[in-house]
């Protein structure tokens, strides 16, 4: 659970539900002094694609396969369609923190 509101940084933050979308379920949260609503903050924000598709490309480009190959695989076995441009934008945001 949070501790505190990311726009304020009250304390006095509460579980309201969740929020639902294609890719998953997240604990939604809101701020009894600013009244706003949020969701804690998984790293993948504002991705097309699920985190478990995205740490899988990744560790397939650290493991020496080319953004092609990667490409091919996740259509193959995932039906997934991402360009290889998207994959080389998600090992150079992500990349850090999987090593």
């Amino acid at each position: 659970m949070l501790d505190k509101c990311p726009h304020c940084k009250s304390k006095d933050v509460r579980k309201r539900g969740f929020r639902k979308n294609h890719l998953n379920k997240k604990q939604k949260y809101q701020c009894f002094k600013c009244k706003k609503w949020f969701v804690e903050d998984d790293g993948f924000i504002g991705m097309r694609n699920k985190p478990k598709i995205i740490t899988r490309a990744i560790h397939m480009h650290n493991d020496g396969m080319s953004f092609a190959d990667i490409k091919n695989h996740l259509l193959q076995y995932d039906n997934v369609h991402v360009s290889r441009e998207a994959i080389r934008k998600w090992c150079k945001k992500y990349g850090l923190f999987l090593k």
